[in-house]
């Protein structure tokens, strides 16, 4: 090559580097899927984990000491209020109860000696025989007399009630689980070699699904149920459904309980409670659900299908393109989801035209060729 062919060579060289970018050709404009959005109709709703637990749990245990001699349910077994579940030998606690009665006799007959006494000797100190200090000790001898005989009453409730309290009933409606003693064992509250109680006891009819909801998610629950309580307006009502193991969806509907008074610091969650009947004890404590809810009535807004949107340090954003046919960002507020949607609280309106697929493609400033998404 002669030099001055080189040195043309190397200024084109130069000015194709310093002219700046090239104009895209038809064939380079890269082809995205866009939606077109519309304001309509729509009833929000939501899914959660859960895990299902009994409104109450009852360790049952007597609180005396005994051999067992009955223990009259089963593993597995539905017991109603007031159901005799174990017996404790009440031998030894009858006998108890006759030898308080037996004290009582003896308090009632001292008092009635005292009593005579005492009378007897104010008679003889009104007529000036008997001095005013054996009417002081006759009325102390029957004042003591008095609270042995209250003592004596004492100790027979007190032995009345060891002997109710070898027999336990159900404090409550539920299902009992295995038992951890059998017939003939000796039960003694406080032992720690031995369990620490007989059986327990789960209420099932109703009973509760429990999510551990972020304390974000909860705090932007409170913030809008506020300002939907300031404004004056009432709260959406929910049609709350578990989804069980397998897609089936439990017949009962829930109604929202409570949140937990404490939130778990090493998850960050606070507990949400929602109730169900569950008449036929279906739902056993334990179990994993996914708890459904969606609103009763329709709210209007727009709708995003959530894989158009992206998310930075700025929060949430889409593509759009504008009326000139070129990508431009907009930061977005969302809000439930719908489905497979997001809906929008603000930085979109009805007619914006969002990218749902070929983002990847798409540059910001840059024209697209637009084509209609239809999912």
């Amino acid at each position: 090559m002669s030099k001055i062919r080189r040195v043309v060579w190397l200024v084109v060289l130069y000015l194709g580097l310093v002219s700046g970018p090239q104009p895209l050709h038809a064939q380079d404009v890269p082809s995205v899927l866009v939606k077109s959005l519309k304001e309509g109709l729509f009833f929000p709703s939501f899914q959660h984990p859960a895990r299902i637990e009994a409104l109450q749990t009852a360790t049952v245990r007597p609180i005396v000491r005994g051999q067992i001699t009955a223990i009259h349910v089963t593993a597995g077994q539905v017991v109603t209020k007031g159901s005799l579940l174990i017996e404790l030998d009440a031998t030894d606690y009858r006998i108890a109860v006759a030898e308080a009665n037996a004290g009582v006799l003896r308090a009632q007959a001292n008092l009635v000696r005292a009593q005579a006494d005492f009378e007897r000797a104010q008679e003889l100190v009104q007529r000036n025989v008997q001095s005013v200090r054996d009417l002081d000790l006759a009325t102390a001898v029957r004042d003591v007399a008095e609270a042995e005989l209250a003592i004596a009453r004492a100790r027979v409730e007190s032995a009345e009630k060891a002997l109710a309290d070898t027999k336990v009933y159900a404090p409550f409606d539920g299902r009992v689980g295995k038992p951890n003693y059998a017939v003939g064992d000796l039960f003694q509250p406080g032992d720690p070699s031995q369990p620490a109680l007989v059986l327990e006891l789960v209420s099932l009819d109703p009973i509760y699904a429990v999510g551990r909801v972020d304390q974000v998610n909860y705090f932007q629950f409170i913030a809008r149920r506020l300002k939907l309580e300031q404004d004056g307006q009432s709260i959406p009502p929910l049609e709350l459904t578990l989804r069980l193991p397998g897609g089936t969806t439990y017949e009962h509907h829930g109604i929202f309980e409570n949140w937990d008074n404490t939130a778990v610091a090493s998850s960050g969650t606070i507990a949400a409670r929602i109730r169900f009947p569950n008449p036929d004890g279906l739902l056993l404590p334990g179990e994993n659900v996914t708890v459904h809810g969606e609103l009763i009535e329709p709210v209007k807004g727009i709708l995003v299908p959530q894989r158009a949107v992206s998310q930075d340090q700025q929060g949430h954003f889409v593509l759009v393109v504008n009326a000139e046919g070129t990508v431009e960002r907009r930061n977005i507020e969302v809000g439930i989801r719908n489905g497979a949607d997001w809906s929008v609280r603000s930085g979109l309106s009805e007619g914006d035209v969002v990218i749902v697929e070929g983002l990847q493609k798409a540059r910001l400033g840059q024209p697209v060729v637009t084509k209609d998404y239809e999912g």
